[in-house]
């Protein structure tokens, strides 16, 4: 049940976004990403492995990197609360 409700909540997504996950890196502000992960009182390498992003990497996205599309397809699932931390293992 939740995996179904993941994989609509995923298509929805993408159809609001016209985008296919390997079309392209999409960017998302640096400074709301660092801001959500202060404010949930998360190191990088806890907050950034919930997305299967490594520490280095999570910091590189942190600073201005563009995030592949997977990787932000979810934090933006995660911001707009269509997945929480139970949703994602990290």
């Amino acid at each position: 049940m939740a995996n179904d409700l993941m994989c609509d909540a995923l298509a929805a997504e993408l159809q609001a976004h016209g985008g296919i996950p390997g079309a392209g890196p999409i960017r998302l502000a640096p400074h709301e990403l660092r801001r959500l992960r202060i404010g949930k009182r998360e190191s990088q390498e806890k907050f950034w492995g919930r997305f299967g992003v490594t520490q280095s990497s999570g910091s590189r996205f942190e600073t201005g990197l563009a995030i592949p599309a997977p990787v932000s397809i979810l934090l933006r699932m995660y911001m707009n609360g269509k997945l929480n931390d139970g949703d994602l293992q990290g």
